[in-house]
């Protein structure tokens, strides 16, 4: 049996799995991924197309959230030369409740680059070179589309491979990362290496958990040296991450014959490409805008004519590098003509074009809060 006791603490142990308990871990694993696998509506598919769909989704989000919206983007966009002919803004407008709109803005980049090739790469040295398409995801697609033995290490194999090996140092290491490459690669097998992979995600989706592994009923607890150690629960090891961090959106809602002033981000960056209330961001937490900044801000961003009014709403959200503070104000038009439609990226906007407009999860808490809070004032002027 292997043993950490005279392993340095500041080094990752030198384990690796024999030949012999290689071919049984590939093994049990294929062999509980036949009987236990996740149904899922990307399971079974062989289309490239669509199997990138399904990994690019998946990428920083949950499996469930994914189930839910992957059949109505494919509903949507069947083909990659359908999504390749869509505009960016109807393939963002899909992507709604999925978060991290970069993915879906590279998706659709990469989409119009392999049609103008005319062929879709077939490797994971030639998927590597398409916009957005990292070592995970590169390696999905090319073990579960066209077969090729190569690994995809997401999180949860690094998870799973730091607890196989025993890993006593912080998992983003140079060391760590090294070290589960090449095991993970090691175990991959010539045969089925697509199902191989999605076993591994699915064993630690369903049961090597981030907390409390049920190591009692994984296929290869024998073969997992920290299963042996009892050191399950404390691995893997991570760094600290920085909090993220707090800025403030101050934003305005303007409002003319029932339609709502929105405006359009720039096609990169944070929400990028993405349709929202006019406003402009400040770093840290405020409880409310300085008077005369907000004057000025509403002035340039709606015109002359307009001026900030009461506030409305506020909402929250937390994302992987920020936690904002959505502050929307009502806007009001005092003096001369109001903002052209569809000019300068902005457009007077219906309930219904609300709905069907790429815009943000954040931003339809914010629209919905602030619209929640005339409806209200509106009754209380009515009493």
């Amino acid at each position: 049996a292997r043993r950490m006791s005279n392993k340095p603490k500041n080094k990752p142990a030198n384990l690796r799995l024999t030949s012999p308990e290689r071919r049984r871990f590939r093994r049990r694993i294929l062999s509980w991924y036949d009987r236990e696998k996740r149904e899922l509506p990307w399971r079974g598919e062989k289309n490239p197309y669509r199997i990138w769909v399904s990994e690019a989704m998946l990428q920083q989000t949950r499996a469930d959230t994914v189930r839910r919206r992957y059949p109505a983007f494919i509903e949507r966009f069947p083909t990659l030369a359908s999504l390749a002919d869509a505009p960016l803004d109807a393939v963002l407008a899909e992507w709604q409740g999925l978060g991290y709109y970069g993915r879906a803005r590279n998706l659709h980049r990469a989409a119009r680059q392999v049609v103008s090739s005319g062929a879709m790469p077939k490797t994971r040295e030639a998927l590597l070179a398409l916009p957005g398409v990292g070592p995970y995801m590169a390696g999905a697609i090319a073990s579960i589309a066209f077969g090729e033995r190569c690994a995809a290490i997401d999180g949860n194999v690094l998870r799973i491979m730091s607890r196989v090996l025993n890993l006593s140092i912080p998992i983003s290491s140079p060391p760590a990362q090294k070290a589960i490459g090449e095991e993970t690669q090691a175990l991959i097998p010539r045969a089925r290496p697509g199902d191989f992979n999605q076993a591994l995600m699915d064993l630690g989706a369903r049961i090597c958990l981030p907390k409390n592994p049920d190591c009692a009923i994984c296929p290869v607890r024998d073969m997992c040296a920290g299963c042996e150690a009892g050191t399950q629960n404390t691995l893997p090891v991570k760094t600290a991450k920085k909090p993220p961090a707090p800025v403030t959106v101050f934003q305005f809602r303007a409002e003319r014959n029932g339609l709502v002033l929105l405006t359009q981000r720039e096609k990169t960056g944070l929400f990028g490409g993405m349709w929202e209330l006019p406003g402009f961001m400040e770093e840290g937490h405020h409880e409310k805008a300085d008077s005369r900044r907000l004057r000025a801000h509403c002035a340039r961003l709606l015109g002359p004519a307009w001026r900030p009014g009461r506030e409305l709403a506020r909402t929250q959200r937390t994302l992987t590098h920020r936690k904002i503070l959505f502050i929307v104000y009502q806007a009001e038009n005092f003096d001369g003509e109001p903002p052209q439609a569809n000019q300068d990226g902005l457009l007077w906007a219906s309930e219904e074009d609300f709905r069907t407009l790429a815009v943000s999860t954040a931003q339809r808490a914010a629209w919905r809060a602030a619209k929640s809070a005339l409806l209200n004032l509106e009754g209380k002027q009515g009493g």
